[in-house]
């Protein structure tokens, strides 16, 4: 038996392809983070993606950072949770971002890791050039030089409250 998950939303009832539940790593080598780039698309996001039903969080960025970057990684620590919502294609879609702090050995900050999909990309900025890239969700923007100047305490950050605007359309 399929079950399917309907939630509501301002009247309208939605799917739940609109949902997503995402691990996130941030990768920082020597003052550098690691972002990714979906091709043709004017954000950046951490790399990670989708859990599947039944996988950790911590296991499913070890599967993806895999696919994504073809190597191996380890978690280092939790970081915290940012609910996200953005529109596209007149749809409103929902996230849950866990971010874990992790380290790839073998990455090479010289130079942008090679991606293994073809519709993303990968590349190393400046902590301070966050917003320039525009890092979405966009509250990892202030969460990331806090964590970089030694908070370590847990985030947790949501835009689920706020209108849609520029700022949060994904």
């Amino acid at each position: 038996m399929e079950l399917i998950l309907n939630f509501v939303i301002n009247g309208v009832k939605k799917m739940g392809s609109n949902f997503h539940h995402l691990a996130r790593g941030i990768i920082i080598n020597n003052d550098k983070i690691l972002l990714a780039h979906a091709i043709g698309h004017k954000n950046t996001f951490f790399p990670g993606g989708h859990i599947e039903f039944g996988e950790s969080a911590p296991e499913a960025l070890k599967r993806e950072i895999e696919e994504e970057i073809g190597l191996s990684c380890y978690i280092e620590g939790y970081l915290g949770l940012v609910e996200h919502k953005w529109e596209k294609d007149k749809e409103l879609h929902c996230e849950i971002n866990q971010a874990f702090k992790v380290k790839v050995p073998e990455m090479d900050v010289l130079k942008s890791p090679t991606s293994r999909e073809s519709h993303i990309e990968f590349y190393w900025v400046s902590v301070n050039e966050l917003k320039k890239h525009n890092l979405q969700p966009y509250p990892f923007q202030k969460l990331i030089p806090k964590f970089v100047s030694g908070d370590e305490s847990v985030w947790w950050e949501s835009t689920l409250n706020y209108e849609l605007d520029e700022d949060n359309i994904g």
